[in-house]
């Protein structure tokens, strides 16, 4: 910008300030860009750097390995602990008391109950493969270590990390008295971001 068009933004924002103010006003002519049109690349790549996020995208989180789980180091004893606190929190997710059963599928409540079923976080969860596409996955139980969009992966007693695929398979699941079988096509997403998916259309029953 010229100085002759400087000087002229100067006086123009001078005079919009009241008389007995305008001894203080000091412009700072590297600002003046800003009313001018177009910001200057320096405006531009500060602005980005402010605005950057400092969360992880996935593609660092994936180079990290931060979606990996060590398979030696994990011992099926030690994850036990981890069932337990799972078996606390999916009595209380799904509102069920000690002696209660699971509501058939004629009760009022059953939608809103296999909809929390969907939702459920499974990580600590014991399950077993009941059916699968591949004959060889039937059979194969373990606490849930970790839950991904298409695969859960499985601790088994023998201290072996299995990946099974979830559309592929329909799991089960004991808590307490009560047995549920799940189908894995309805799992197929995040944990984060089932919790808090609406599901409006019909679930098929689960038990």
């Amino acid at each position: 910008m010229a100085c002759r068009e400087i000087d002229a933004v100067k006086e123009y924002l001078t005079d919009l300030v009241v008389p007995h103010k305008r001894c203080n006003v000091n412009i700072i002519p590297d600002h003046i860009t800003m009313l001018h049109g177009s910001k200057s690349k320096k405006q531009i790549s500060r602005k980005r750097r402010a605005h950057k996020s400092n969360t992880l995208t996935r593609k660092e989180y994936a180079e990290l390995g931060l979606n990996t789980l060590p398979r030696k180091q994990l011992k099926y004893e030690q994850m036990l602990s981890l069932h337990k606190l799972w078996r606390g929190y999916i009595r209380e997710h799904l509102g069920l008391r000690e002696g209660e059963e699971v509501p058939q599928v004629h009760e009022k409540r059953y939608d809103e109950f296999s909809r929390q079923l969907v939702k459920m976080d499974l990580h600590g969860a014991i399950l077993r493969v009941l059916q699968s596409k591949c004959e060889t996955l039937v059979g194969l139980n373990g606490i849930c270590v970790m839950d991904t969009k298409n695969v859960l992966k499985l601790l088994g007693e023998d201290d072996l990390l299995r990946t099974v695929p979830k559309s592929e398979c329909v799991f089960g699941m004991q808590v307490g008295s009560m047995e549920f079988t799940i189908f894995g096509q309805h799992l197929n997403m995040r944990p984060a971001e089932r919790s808090v998916k609406k599901i409006k259309g019909y679930v098929e029953p689960f038990m």
